[in-house]
């Protein structure tokens, strides 16, 4: 079958880029890997994120409040690759959202205070980006009944993948998932057996595992991430898992920028095509 290259979108000021004409029920959001820096946007800081905070009469303790602007590296481009290899199975077009600006200026992934700091342009930027992202996810349930988003990031704690469906690590590393107060990112295919969904055969980890992609939290292999440090899924899958099936995938280096980087992202194509075959979640048009 003959591939088509994908067109993509520039938003606003090419604080991201999208495609919308996908063929198949699957959403790629990768909001942490741009590079651009737009000299009239100021870099988020600490410090204007309390005052704001301040103003607002929000309460944080400045000890404790953070802004994140480290740049998932090649995030954008494994995604990309990714997208290339599931553009050979089938054919398969996926609904995307990259993000271009740097963390540095917004940050997609964060409520709009905290990823803008109520500087205009940043504001203009993140909600081009959620407008695209929500337009998939609208696009995707009027086509197709049902679908998948992944988010997908970077992370440096170690050589391992974390498999983030909103469950944190404390209720990961406990025996039974089957708690009604677990509320996931993937609720609808819970319903049956929440643990086999989230770290039994048929969940995104185990597929991950068998692909060779190394070591992930959760699955059969690795069910509970024990005292390692977890990233669970942040503001993007809280925020749309009620209208779409979402996870975050945080990828350690070696796996997006190593010297297997192109086979990686062939593998991750695979995994994500087989889970939701399995899962009884894939629909083409």
């Amino acid at each position: 079958m003959e591939q088509e290259t994908l067109e993509y979108i520039d938003g606003y000021r090419s604080s991201c880029k999208y495609h919308c004409n996908g063929n198949v029920n699957i959403i790629l959001s990768v909001p942490h890997g741009g590079s651009l820096m737009p000299d009239n946007v100021p870099d988020r800081t600490k410090e204007v994120y309390i005052h704001l905070l301040n103003t607002n009469n929000s309460f944080h303790d400045a000890e404790h409040c953070k802004i994140n602007v480290i740049k998932d590296i090649r995030t954008d481009e494994f995604t990309e690759n990714v997208i290339n290899e599931l553009n050979k199975i089938g054919n398969l077009k996926p609904f995307i959202i990259i993000g271009k600006w740097h963390r540095k200026k917004v940050d997609f992934n964060r409520e709009i205070l905290e990823g803008t700091l109520n500087n205009p342009e940043a504001i203009s930027a993140y909600k081009n980006y959620h407008m695209n992202l929500n337009d998939a996810i609208n696009q995707v349930n009027h086509l197709f009944g049902k679908g998948l988003l992944i988010d997908i990031h970077g992370h440096a704690q170690g050589n391992y993948s974390m498999i983030g469906y909103m469950l944190s690590s404390n209720q990961l590393n406990q025996n039974d998932l089957s708690d009604p107060s677990f509320k996931t990112s993937i609720e609808s295919l819970c319903e049956s057996n929440r643990n086999e969904s989230i770290r039994g055969q048929t969940s995104f980890g185990s597929i991950f595992e068998r692909h060779e992609l190394g070591v992930a939290y959760p699955s059969l292999a690795n069910p509970k991430p024990g005292s390692r440090v977890f990233f669970h899924g942040g503001y993007i899958i809280q925020n749309y898992s009620s209208k779409i099936n979402a996870i975050q995938i945080e990828l350690p280096y070696d796996i997006r920028t190593g010297r297997n980087k192109r086979m990686n992202a062939q593998n991750f194509a695979q995994v994500i095509v087989e889970y939701m075959k399995i899962n009884n979640l894939l629909v083409t048009k």
